[in-house]
Parts: structure tokens; C-alpha cells; sequence
């Protein structure tokens, strides 16, 4: 009788089970590497998509305003005669070389409390909607009327009154009708006014507009990034139609925006032509100002997507100056500049 072979089944050696293991490592860490990478670049253009956007709104925001600077209907500041019997007189500068103002590196305790170092601007326009004269004609008449009072105007509001040939701005100092109550009656008495009568007749041709004044800035919002930094955001502050001729609180446009310059174009010889850009505290006069030279500084809400400063993968970012632009908590970062003409001093 034949005997039976029994093969015996043998296990891994120890050899085998090192080399497995070793294999196994280096396997998951390819993985892991693979996935912090792809989160990183993820984190990465996340805020990229982010910053992008809001420098877009933010830049479309800034370029409109600035463009419409010195805007009173169909005559622009400086080519119209102007009277201003508002009171306080000061609130109502309005003039080519008062149209556009900004400030340079704004230092602590600044009436907006703008983060300090940023700039500031401040202009003053027509507001875009605007009503027309349609009864009171006489010149001893101290109000104007118009059909309905539909885009809002209060007691208190500056009001300017223009006919492409003049502009007179007033307080309105009664309380008239709300939009959709008919006829309106804008009073323009002492008080709140210097004098009760404007410089001319307005006839019905003549426009009426809110007159506004607005700041931007940039502010600290009190909130704070995944990491505990703060966020700062460009700020608008605007008082037109509907305010009572009071400030109202300023308004939080874009968030994200860490700093804010301004350079201004200048025309040094009167042919309408931009001869230089200067910081606001290097420009003479105002009225030569043509055209406004913004760069904002954005970064994203999250910390530690790219390197801080001094460590090997750090951001390289440098403004229009060619200035490092710092990096202490890992946000990404990116520096935007355009360049905007002030339409109503070109004409």
C-alpha cells in the first residue's frame, strides 16, 4: 500500500511580514501626501475664487462712485454756477476742488475709524434718481414742488436744484409728502438755511436731486478668521436722499479687504491730461485731481493655505511699489490696481 504525502502549508517568514509591512507604509504615506496636497490646492484656490470675486465687486463698486464725482444732472462741478444756502455751509463744499478729497495713511482716532495706514476718499455728487419742478415758479416763493416725491425725500435732506446752467442746494426744512401721496412742497426756510430763497427762478426744466456725500474706507468688522485673525472689509458711508441731512452708520460692502491706496492723477498744466499720480498728501490742489489710481490688498478667510513669512513655502507678494506685502498668519493674498477717470472733471 502506497503511503499518503501530506504537504505541510507554511506562513509568512518574518522577512516576508517586514517587507509587507515596509510596502504598506510607504503605500499609505504616498496616500496621505497625495491628499494633503490636493487639500492644500484645494484651500488654495477656494480662497483664490473667493478673493477674486470680491476684489471684482469691490472694484466695480469703487469705479462707479469715483467716475461720478462732481455729477450734478446735466452739467458737471465747475461748469455750472453754484449758490449754497444750506446750513452748516461746510456740509455743502462742493466745488472741482472739493468734488473728490482723499486721505493718506490715515493715523489712530480717525473720524471713521478706518484701519490705520489705509487711505480714505471722499466724494460728493448728485444722487442718480432725481425729480423735476413742477409748480411754485414765483420768485418769492421759499419752496419748490414737484408731482410726487417717489424717490423719498425727508426733512432735513440736502437737495440741489439744477438746470444745466445753475445749481442751488437747500435743507428741506418741512415735512413733505411720502411717494405715491401726490404733489410734494419742498420748503427751503431760515433756520436750516442761510436764506429763503435760491438764486434764481427755476422753471420746469430744472432737475432735483439728493445731494450725497460718500466715504469708503476700510474698517475691521469685529469678526474673525479660522484662525482667530481679524477681517477687515471696505466700508461705504453715505448720506443722500432719505437720511434727514444726518450720517447714517456706514455699511460693510466687501469683506476680505485688508488695506486699501490710493494715488490721484494730476494735471499740472490745464490741458485735461493726467501729468502725474501723487499720494493724497503730496497733492497741492484737488481740482487738478483727473483720475484716481486705486490698489487693494485682499486675502481669504482662511489661515495657513500658503506660508507665513520666513518659512521655506511662503507667499512671494509684492504691491504696484514693488513692497513685500507681509504675511503673518498665512492667508492668502492678492494685490488688484485699476485706475479710474473722474468723468465730471474732464469735460
Amino acid at each position: 500500500m502506497a503511503a499518503i504525502r501530506k504537504d505541510r502549508q507554511a506562513g509568512f517568514g518574518l522577512v516576508e511580514l517586514m517587507i509587507a509591512i515596509t510596502l504598506g507604509i510607504l503605500l499609505s504615506t504616498a496616500v496621505i501626501q497625495v491628499f494633503l496636497a490636493t487639500n492644500s490646492s484645494s484651500k488654495i484656490q477656494d480662497s483664490m475664487a473667493v478673493i477674486q470675486e470680491n476684489a471684482r465687486f469691490a472694484m466695480r463698486f469703487l469705479s462707479r462712485e469715483i467716475r461720478m464725482a462732481g455729477y450734478m444732472g446735466c452739467s458737471s462741478v465747475g461748469a455750472a454756477e453754484f449758490n449754497n444756502i444750506a446750513e452748516p455751509a461746510s456740509e455743502v463744499d462742493f466745488s472741482p476742488a472739493t468734488a473728490l478729497v482723499g486721505v493718506d495713511n490715515v493715523v489712530s482716532g480717525n473720524a471713521l475709524n478706518a484701519v490705520v495706514g489705509t487711505d480714505t476718499v471722499r466724494l460728493k455728487r448728485a444722487s442718480d434718481e432725481f425729480l423735476t419742478i413742477t409748480g411754485n415758479y414765483a420768485p418769492d416763493n421759499a419752496n419748490i414742488q414737484v408731482e410726487d416725491n417717489d424717490i423719498g425725500f425727508v426733512k432735513g435732506d440736502y437737495v440741489m436744484v439744477s438746470d444745466c446752467a445753475s445749481a442751488d442746494v437747500f435743507r428741506i426744512t418741512n415735512n413733505p409728502k411720502e411717494a405715491g401721496k401726490g404733489k410734494a412742497t419742498f420748503t427751503h426756510a431760515n433756520g436750516s438755511n442761510s436764506d429763503n430763497r435760491l438764486s434764481k427762478i427755476y422753471t420746469g426744466e430744472a432737475e432735483v436731486f439728493g445731494f450725497e456725500t460718500i466715504d469708503f474706507f476700510i474698517r475691521d468688522t469685529g469678526r474673525k478668521s479660522s484662525g482667530g485673525n481679524p477681517v477687515n472689509a471696505l466700508f461705504i458711508q453715505q448720506r443722500g436722499v432719505g437720511t434727514g441731512g444726518v450720517t447714517p452708520a456706514p455699511v460693510e460692502l466687501v469683506e476680505g479687504v485688508e488695506n486699501m491706496q490710493l494715488s490721484y492723477g494730476v494735471d499740472n498744466n490745464g490741458d485735461l491730461a493726467v501729468d502725474a499720480y501723487q499720494t493724497a498728501a503730496a497733492v497741492a490742489d484737488w481740482s487738478t485731481v483727473l483720475s484716481v489710481r486705486i490698489q487693494l490688498t485682499l486675502y481669504g478667510l482662511e489661515d495657513n493655505v500658503v506660508g507665513q513669512d520666513g518659512s521655506v513655502n511662503a507667499q512671494q507678494l509684492v504691491d504696484r511699489d514693488g513692497v513685500a506685502v507681509a504675511n503673518n498668519d498665512g492667508r492668502l493674498r492678492q494685490v488688484f490696481t485699476n485706475v479710474f477717470a473722474i468723468r465730471n472733471k474732464m469735460q
